[in-house]
C-alpha cells in the first residue's frame, strides 16, 4: 500500500517537474524571438546609414550600387533569418497563443517591397524547407492580390 501511495506521489512530482521544463522551454522560445528581432532593430538604430539604404533598397535595387547591394542582401538575410527563427520556433515549440500572427504580417510587409521581391529573384538562400514553402506561398499570395487590383489593359480600353 505504501509503495503505491510513493507511486503516485513520485508520479504527480515528476509531471509537474515536466511541465514546468515545457513551460521553460516555451517562454525560452518566445524570448529568442524578441531578442532576434531586438538585434535587427538596434542595428538599424544605431546606424542610420543602414536605415536609409534598407529603405532604398526596398523601393528597387536597380538604384543601388554594388556596395550597397551587398550590404542590403546582409540586411534581408537578417530580417528573413529573425522571421525564419520565429517560423521554426513556432513549428516545433508551441509557445505563441497567437500562433505565428505577428511573424506573418512582418513576412508580408517584407516580400511586399519590390526591392526585397528582386533579391529573392536573384539569390537563392539557404532556408529551411518549410520556410522556403511559406515564403513562396505568401509571395504568392501577395502577387496574385498584386495583379487582382491592377486592373488589366483591356479592361481599361472598354
Amino acid at each position: 500500500m505504501v509503495s503505491f501511495i510513493y507511486v503516485g506521489i513520485q508520479l504527480r512530482q515528476n509531471t509537474q517537474q515536466a511541465v514546468r521544463s515545457v513551460e521553460a522551454n516555451q517562454l525560452a522560445a518566445f524570448e529568442r524571438n524578441i531578442e532576434s528581432g531586438n538585434r535587427v532593430r538596434e542595428l538599424l538604430l544605431l546606424h542610420p546609414e543602414l536605415s536609409d539604404l534598407l529603405l532604398s533598397g526596398f523601393k528597387s535595387q536597380n538604384n543601388l550600387t554594388a556596395t550597397e547591394k551587398f550590404r542590403f542582401g546582409m540586411l534581408i538575410r537578417n530580417i528573413f533569418s529573425s522571421i525564419q527563427g520565429g517560423y521554426i520556433r513556432h513549428l516545433l515549440v508551441d509557445h505563441d497563443p497567437q500562433e505565428f500572427e505577428g511573424g506573418m504580417h512582418m513576412l508580408d510587409d517584407l516580400l511586399k517591397n519590390p526591392g526585397v521581391q528582386e533579391w529573392l529573384e536573384r539569390h537563392e538562400p539557404d532556408w529551411r524547407l518549410e520556410f522556403r514553402a511559406l515564403v513562396d506561398s505568401r509571395l504568392a499570395e501577395i502577387r496574385a492580390q498584386s495583379a487582382a487590383a491592377v486592373p488589366s489593359d483591356a479592361a481599361e480600353r472598354q
